[in-house]
């Protein structure tokens, strides 16, 4: 009712936002316009959608359109045939046993199978949308990849109609695999059919480990709400995968204190600060999730809070544009738990990094490390032999082993805990491993040992009311070991570290690291709750050196930044090739004092606080 035109003008420009995605049909099921093929809201009266895409663009933004996808009450309720039906299960999923008056819980909605009968409704949609609105910025679908499989009538119809066994759970996976992919192809054809190249993006399939799909975007948006799921060490694992593909990326927060659809919920506006700063320090651009109140006005307080963040990314952003990590070592992702903590390590070790995947050339990188479960091809396997023969350091843990590095992996302890002997500052017994280590045989140089429990912990048979001490003796087979370029961790170190985030694993995992890999950029001192990125311009002689600190706190149920305190006069040292012209801050535009001396190039930072950025030209 009270949507005005000139306060989304205003509050658009205001917030230094260039573009707006908005709502076609949400997960209700109404639609925000007249449409033939859904349902408006009944309690709208003009088209909605319409007057905020023209809004939007006469504020010199663009305006995406969403369209909901797996979640839709009205969709659901109306179409019982349509909901998702989980394998061996007789009803939908998550479907909610109560009556109307019961208190309803978070995020309540039944999912739609949308490779069913529900896949022609979402065609007909699309072309509805299409046939009446200039889409020619995007279109966005939401909740598109809820479950691995689908055993509703229709898809069990058509699994049998291509030969597939509908009580086999592996045939479900590949139908619905198959199903939502030939969705993604057939629906951004059709948005494409009416404006060629537009940009179509299915949210939740920018998923590392979901690499199946990623071919089908044509862009990637990484949902990453740090108060709700993942902290603040999540995105840059998925933001240094997704960049490998060279497609246009960006990260997505929120406004809220905590997650989607929390009306009245606010986040601290320097948070929000930080988390743009973080978002541009991994080379992504930046998306601010909203919840539009159903009066149709923007709220101001929002807008000003996004408006404190956006007005600082607009001031730093082009050091961010066309840059790359500027880093020689990588992680070959594992695609578990295992690459995060890895990730987390590196990072608090204040150390830049990519990342590689299958079939990649690791030839350009000085170490590359293997976190815990790496599968490897034999060509894998004979390319990263010729790395470390020709001078490469590899970082195996865990299972990432093989043969040919001259380290034999022979099985699995069978205890459920063990321990390791190796001194860590002032820790000289051994520590507990929170997990237990993989039996190798080698030739190589034992940095740690292992030390095995008396017993593993049964109903029958344990000690205390946590784990069993150590045996006195260590065991036959080491913790840590370095044969030629090769350090190996018997332990699956980086899992048990993101599990545990145990200091004593911690220092053990870094000056293992730093042991065989010499850091190329060190501080007279920086807090591990720093974050140091360090990219390089494809186009112009620069490198940005972004410098993050704000240390997270939990409050409630919530992972949060509150205070940001200021560091003064840190010394940075970097391994620069090139001869430097000049060192300065941004946005201040300060120019500061540097030496440069054998490729190691020197200077203090004046004061860090929540972000500063380092211009470097040469």
């Amino acid at each position: 009712r009270d949507f005005n035109r000139e306060e989304y003008i205003r509050t658009i420009k205001e917030a230094h936002i260039d573009l707006m995605t908005v709502f076609a049909k949400c997960h209700h099921g109404y639609c925000y316009y007249p449409t033939k093929i859904g349902e408006m809201h009944p309690h709208l009266s003009f088209d909605l959608l319409g007057a905020q895409l023209e809004a939007i663009r006469a504020a010199g933004a663009k305006a995406p359109v969403y369209i909901t996808m797996g979640w839709c009450k009205k969709d659901a309720d109306e179409h019982p045939e349509w909901r998702q039906v989980p394998f061996g299960g007789k009803t939908s999923y998550e479907r909610p046993v109560h009556d109307d008056e019961e208190p309803i819980y978070h995020c309540c909605w039944e999912r739609l199978c949308p490779v069913g009968g529900y896949k022609k409704h979402l065609v007909a949609i699309t072309h509805e949308i299409c046939q009446n609105y200039d889409v020619s910025d995007g279109i966005m679908y939401d909740i598109c990849f809820m479950g691995e499989e689908c055993v509703c009538d229709d898809c069990r119809a058509a699994m049998l109609e291509r030969g597939l066994d509908p009580e086999k759970l592996e045939d479900a996976r590949t139908y619905f695999r198959d199903g939502r992919i030939e969705l993604m192809k057939e629906l951004t054809g059709i948005v494409q059919s009416y404006y060629p190249g537009t940009n179509v993006f299915y949210n939740g399939g920018a998923n590392q480990n979901k690499p199946e799909y990623h071919p089908y975007q044509t862009h990637y948006e990484l949902e990453d709400l740090p108060t709700a799921w993942g902290g603040y060490d999540f995105m840059p694992l998925r933001a240094k995968f997704f960049e490998r593909y060279g497609k246009f990326f960006l990260g997505m927060t929120g406004k809220f204190h905590h997650a989607w659809g929390e009306f009245g919920g606010f986040k601290n506006k320097e948070a929000l600060r930080y988390e743009c700063a973080d978002m541009l320090s991994l080379g992504a651009s930046m998306s601010v999730g909203d919840h539009l109140h159903p009066l149709g006005k923007l709220d101001e307080s929002t807008y000003a809070v996004i408006g404190n963040a956006f007005g600082y990314a607009a001031k730093i952003e082009k050091y961010s544009e066309s840059t790359r990590a500027y880093t020689d070592l990588a992680i070959w992702m594992s695609h578990t738990n295992a690459d995060l903590g890895c990730s987390k390590i590196l990072q608090t070790m204040h150390l830049e990094y990519d990342v590689l995947d299958a079939g990649d050339d690791p030839s350009p990188y000085n170490c590359i490390i293997l976190p815990d479960a790496v599968k490897l091809s034999d060509g894998d396997k004979e390319a990263l032999t010729a790395f470390a023969k020709n001078g490469g350091t590899l970082i195996a843990s865990g299972e990432s082993i093989f043969d040919e590095l001259g380290i034999y992996l022979k099985g699995r302890s069978l205890y459920d805990a063990d321990f390791i002997a190796c001194p860590v500052d002032e820790i000289q017994t051994p520590f507990l491993s929170y997990t237990s280590a993989f039996i190798t045989e080698s030739d190589g140089e034992v940095l740690a040992k292992v030390h095995e429990p008396y017993f593993s912990r049964t109903f029958g048979h344990f000690c205390g009311h946590k784990n069993t001490p150590f045996k006195e003796e260590p065991a036959s087979y080491p913790a840590l070991v370095k044969k030629d370029s090769v350090l190996y961790f018997a332990h699956p170190v980086f899992d048990a570290y993101n599990a545990s985030g145990n200091y004593v694993l911690q220092r053990y995992i870094v000056n293992a690291i730093e042991r065989v890999y010499k850091k190329p950029l060190t501080f007279s001192y920086y807090p591990s709750s720093g974050r140091v990125r360090l990219r390089k311009s494809k186009n112009e002689k620069f490198y940005a050196l972004h410098l993050l600190y704000a240390p997270p706190v939990n409050r409630g149920n919530v992972c949060l930044l509150e205070d940001f305190p200021p560091l003064f006069d840190t010394r940075v040292s970097v391994r620069i090739p090139e001869a430097v012209g000049s060192v300065r801050l941004e946005p201040s535009g300060e120019k500061i004092s540097f030496t440069q001396k054998d490729g190691e190039l020197t200077f203090t930072v004046p004061k860090i606080q929540l972000h500063q950025l380092v211009v470097i030209e040469y």
